[in-house]
């Protein structure tokens, strides 16, 4: 095949293939490593995990516990505010909601058109 017909520089594409050279030893050096070790099974491959990293997945994990385990509803809030409202005590203030209900429309209005900076 003439490879100038292809369209230029596609004959240097073709003989400079050093990745791709590259990668095959890699794949060379992995095929003789399994073929090392088939008498002995499958490959193995040793991690040392440090005490540090097996702190923080521990600590990890009695987080997910605790989490799981605690209700999404805070019943000393809600017993608190039904008290309030029942004694007269809760006084909603319009300017605040009203406040909130902007700054979250706003948010997310940023967040569907982001502003270009």
């Amino acid at each position: 095949m003439d490879s100038t017909k292809v369209g230029p520089g596609i004959a240097s594409g073709l003989t400079n293939n050093a990745p791709v050279q590259k990668s095959k030893g890699v794949q060379k050096d992995l095929d003789k490593l399994v073929q090392n070790k088939e008498g002995q099974g499958t490959a193995d491959f040793n991690v040392n995990v440090s005490a540090k990293a097996k702190e923080m997945a521990e600590a990890r994990k009695k987080a997910m516990d605790i989490a799981r385990n605690t209700s999404d509803i805070r019943e000393d809030k809600v017993a608190d505010l039904k008290a309030r409202i029942a004694s007269g005590e809760y006084k909603v203030d319009a300017g605040n909601i009203a406040d909130g209900m902007m700054r979250e429309a706003i948010r997310d209005e940023l967040a569907k058109n982001p502003p270009e900076l």
